[in-house]
């Protein structure tokens, strides 16, 4: 395989976990509301701190699929009660907001590099991903040498979040502006009402399942 077709497959099938709708890109649209417009690539470099570990540990062949699975549920119940929780602080500061009309106090310096860390690793479906599409991805990166192939995979891949988690930020931040008087609080509770769902999700999937290994 040459680096070109190497290139269109990462591109390929990159596309179908980062292009998804999860957790971490509706956490980042609920940033953006706040007229922080970094606030994706601040996420996107929480992301970053769990996705280019993982791909080298999964390279070096640290991990293995049957121990993803063996942990999954397990960090699925840590993940949901993170995105609850996380679901309630975007709630209070609603209300907080209301009542002292202050757009900032949601979007610190710090906050989305925490969540786009937290709701990476917290994420099983991210980490089998990575294990399942990823896995393949990672193999045919080996034709350029373990080393190098794992460097030209992450860059191939890794600029897609960021190009997704920046721009859909932008967007965001620029529709909350228009909107920001009367309709934002609405538009973020709206987004805080997805982030339930995919912590009740995660928290029912857990426990349907043994949640402990």
């Amino acid at each position: 395989m040459n680096l070109l077709d190497f290139g269109i497959e990462v591109i390929a099938l990159s596309a179908s976990g980062v292009l998804t709708p999860g957790p971490l890109f509706f956490a980042n649209l609920a940033y953006a509301t706040h007229h922080d417009k970094w606030s994706g690539i601040k996420i996107a470099y929480g992301h970053t701190a769990v996705e280019l570990p993982l791909i080298i540990i999964l390279a070096a062949g640290l991990f293995t699929f049957d121990t993803a699975k063996k942990y999954a549920s397990v960090v699925g119940l840590i993940g949901g009660i993170a995105i609850l929780a996380f679901a309630g602080l975007q709630i209070a500061s609603i209300i907080k907001e209301k009542r002292r009309h202050d757009t900032s106090s949601i979007a610190g310096n710090k906050g989305p590099f925490i969540v786009g860390i937290a709701l990476s690793a917290l994420n099983p479906f991210f980490i089998l991903w990575w294990f399942t599409v990823g896995s393949k991805l990672i193999v045919d990166s080996a034709a350029f040498g373990l080393a190098t192939g794992v460097a030209i995979l992450f860059a191939l891949h890794i600029w897609m979040d960021y190009a997704w988690l920046a721009s859909t930020a932008y967007l965001a931040s620029k529709g909350a502006f228009v909107l920001k008087s009367k309709y934002y609080p609405t538009l973020l509770l709206g987004l805080t009402v997805v982030l339930i769902y995919y912590g009740l999700s995660f928290v029912s999937h857990a426990a349907s399942q043994h949640i402990y290994p």
